[in-house]
């Protein structure tokens, strides 16, 4: 589904949408994208929401075309496990999108990440270091 509201419409009704799910438990969602730097559209809260609602598994595949929004997507699911303080969280993604992935879950969603390689995951272990974020106490 292709929507095209103005941006003010847009915001508006993103919010709304995170209202609307505040009774079906997905009411700390806004709460976890409080420091998110990222203007949403409704259809990535639906696909969220959906996301983290998802009953008969852990998780779900976002395959919407290319420029709909996917990162921003995984994003707000990330974010809402991060809030939860479910702080061991894997992205899989081609090699080539692995610093972009990383900056944008930074930049963006202020979520430390860690890109994680073979080489990387070696050195990591020779040394004896955690790859995994601090977590906050």
């Amino acid at each position: 589904m292709t929507c095209f509201s103005p941006p003010h419409q847009a915001k508006y009704i993103a919010h709304d949408l995170t209202l609307q799910h505040a009774g079906g438990g997905i009411d700390r969602l806004s709460q976890a994208l409080f420091n998110a730097s990222v203007d949403l559209n409704p259809h990535q809260i639906e696909a969220a929401v959906f996301a983290l609602k998802s009953p008969l598994s852990k998780g779900v595949l976002l395959a919407d075309e290319v420029g709909l929004g996917k990162t921003i997507e995984a994003g707000i699911v990330l974010c809402q496990y991060w809030a939860e303080r479910k702080r061991q969280l894997l992205v899989i993604c081609p090699a080539s999108l692995r610093k972009q992935w990383a900056l944008e879950l930074q930049d963006k969603f202020n979520l430390p990440a860690v890109v994680l390689d073979s080489k990387t995951w070696r050195e990591a272990q020779r040394q004896g270091l955690s790859l995994l974020p601090p977590t906050e106490n």
